[in-house]
């Protein structure tokens, strides 16, 4: 089952671009044990354009959430936690 949400999120992420941990609200910073898959959105050039680069990550402590990442303003958000 998911829960899909759309709250900004934090991210810390090294020198190559991984991920190294995301702030949750309310519960803080988790780490991020592995990326689970990697992929790019970009769709409705004709209109309201969509640019964004999504990760679902194992996180610290066994959750799983997909992220996602607006290529154009480099805001995070967490778009979806899996039970």
């Amino acid at each position: 089952m998911t829960e899909l949400l759309s709250a900004a999120v934090e991210v810390r992420r090294d020198a190559t671009g991984a991920l190294l941990a995301v702030r949750l609200p309310p519960g803080g910073w988790r780490a991020v044990e592995r990326t689970l898959c990697r992929w790019m959105v970009e769709t409705d050039w004709w209109g309201q354009a969509v640019h964004r680069d999504y990760r679902r990550c194992l996180l610290a402590g066994g959750d799983c959430v997909e992220l996602a990442c607006d290529l154009v303003t480099g805001a995070w958000r967490v778009a979806r936690r899996y039970d």
